[in-house]
């Protein structure tokens, strides 16, 4: 059997091509270098090195073991950390961040998942703006936080997943007598709840609303802004006016008839979230495996 000790002695001798440079290298002595380097010889039955005087090359049978030894101990290696990083992972308490849809409709059930195999974790969620959470990341006060819209990239690394589609909606009253679709005109002019600014979801939509020639709030009839989609929601069963909100947070209203849908005029709004941690920060073993299982869980 190959021993592990023995593709490490074989690599570092392939390397530096000397027996004691080798074992200084791997901190051994030259004779147990020797020693190992024998027993593997012995057990593939083939010679490995030409050892001729003060030189050493790797014969026909070793240039061809090579990259398999490689492969072997990059193997073992990538073994070894996956395996500290789920011990590490299994117990242990991480404060992560959510812009309030990604943190009220997605979150709270691959955190239920994630939380599910490991009994001894603790994980809780803070729900801000997308500007507040990347923030809260950049002081350190988080590790990692799902918004919706991607950090600077000097000081924030962004993994695009998950995403939403932004529809327009309003309750049955407010819908009554408007069209299905909408033109730009009818849309300057209904009553509509918008969110507060540092919101990507308010982003997002003033940019979309651009490409149907809708320059700004100016040129919308706005009667409130709001700083969660759930009191958008509320005001908008309550009938207060129409919003552009995720269809995520609102698909059993649509179900159960408590909001209408109404088409926008111009492409359908799509957009991803960002995953965001510090650049300059080591993830904890526990943050790096949550990262995993949501860059795993895009759709």
């Amino acid at each position: 059997m190959i021993e592990m000790r023995q593709i490490q002695v074989f690599l570092a001798v392939s390397e530096l091509l000397n027996f004691s440079r080798a074992a200084e290298k791997i901190h051994l002595t030259q004779p147990t270098v020797s020693s190992h380097l024998k027993a593997l010889e012995r057990y593939l039955g083939a010679e490995l090195l030409e050892r001729g005087g003060r030189e050493i090359r790797l014969t026909p049978a070793g240039e061809l073991f090579l990259p398999y030894a490689r492969r072997i101990y990059s193997l073992q290696e990538r073994a070894r950390q996956e395996l500290s990083l789920y011990t590490g992972a299994a117990s242990g308490t991480l404060e992560i961040g959510g812009s309030n849809t990604p943190g009220q409709y997605i979150l709270p059930g691959v955190i239920g998942s994630f939380s599910r195999e490991r009994q001894k974790v603790r994980i809780t969620l803070r729900i801000g703006d997308s500007e507040s959470i990347i923030s809260q990341i950049g002081d350190g006060r988080l590790e990692l936080g799902l918004v919706g819209t991607p950090a600077p990239a000097g000081d924030f690394i962004s993994h695009e997943c998950l995403g939403d589609e932004l529809i327009l909606v309003a309750g049955p009253a407010t819908a009554t007598g408007l069209p299905d679709k909408l033109t730009t005109a009818v849309l300057r002019k209904i009553p509509l709840i918008i969110r507060e600014k540092g919101s990507a979801t308010r982003r997002v939509t003033l940019s979309a609303l651009r490409d149907i020639d809708i320059r700004g709030t100016g040129e919308l009839n706005i009667v409130a802004e709001m700083g969660s989609v759930e009191a958008i929601r509320q005001a908008l069963k309550n009938d207060l006016g129409a919003a552009i909100i995720s269809d995520l947070a609102v698909g059993e209203d649509l179900a159960n008839g408590a909001l209408v849908r109404l088409e926008l005029p111009g492409e359908p709004i799509r957009r991803n979230f960002y995953l965001v941690c510090d650049r300059n920060r080591k993830l904890s073993p526990l943050a790096e495996a949550l990262s995993r299982f949501i860059i795993a869980s895009r759709s």
